[in-house]
């Protein structure tokens, strides 16, 4: 991969279904691979490599968000943050994206894949992607993967992202809280949100409640809600 070259497993419109811009009509541009392979994840089909629609050159891909009807565009995954996003970018629309936090996106990047796919990029400019709305997924335990200590320090310190964390139950809780004390992350930033891909997995108050009473943001899963694991939604 490349600078100028945009694997992609689909583009849809929809609504932004979790974190702090939940319920935005939104146009979704899901990259393909990711670095990570979380037990939970609810994408695994944009993993690998030729796994959806096609690769898209960067004026493809420009001219596609430039004739988009949305305001808000989002960069998801997979793991958006192996390509640079910052050559994307105009003045006109609000870009977010959703990303697991282990990629530094201004330093330069080459990295093996673990389906074997080697992803290199130049590091993006700061100017540009602090302009973002940095949606950051660090894994809890849960996830069997394990937490990145370098990213969680780069993250913590820009004002410009919030932290959502997928919980399955009470002492997932616990864990976020450790790391808002380690990495000193006000709980302002903080979304937790409710592991499943059914409407009755997101069903639980009591889960919840718990949340609240942390201090934390409750980050819905309204797109499960609406439509359980249907893609393209």
């Amino acid at each position: 991969m490349t600078d100028i070259k945009y694997p992609i497993s689909e583009i849809f419109e929809s609504i932004q279904g979790e974190g702090n811009y939940a319920g935005v009509n939104s146009l979704f541009i899901r990259f393909q691979l990711c670095n990570l392979t979380c037990s939970w994840c609810d994408t695994k089909y944009s993993w690998k490599k030729n796994s959806g629609e096609q690769e898209y050159d960067i004026e493809k891909l420009k001219g596609l968000i430039r004739d988009a009807r949305q305001h808000h565009v989002i960069f998801t995954g997979g793991e958006p943050s192996l390509y640079r996003l910052d050559l994307l970018a105009d003045r006109v629309r609000k870009f977010h994206v959703e990303s697991n936090g282990t990629i530094i996106p201004d330093r330069p990047l080459k990295l093996i894949l673990p389906d074997g796919s080697t992803v290199e990029r130049a590091g993006m400019k700061e100017n540009i992607i602090e302009q973002f709305n940095w949606v950051i997924s660090p894994k809890l335990s849960n996830s069997g993967q394990q937490m990145n200590s370098e990213g969680m320090r780069y993250w913590s310190d820009k004002s410009w992202a919030v932290f959502k964390f997928i919980i399955q139950n009470v002492n997932d809780l616990d864990e976020i809280e450790k790391y808002v004390n380690l990495y000193h992350i006000h709980i302002n930033r903080i979304f937790a949100g409710i592991e499943g891909s059914t409407a009755e997995s997101q069903m639980k108050p009591e889960l919840v409640d718990a949340i609240i009473q942390r201090g934390f943001n409750y980050s819905p899963r309204l797109h499960i809600m609406l439509w359980g694991s249907e893609r393209g939604r």
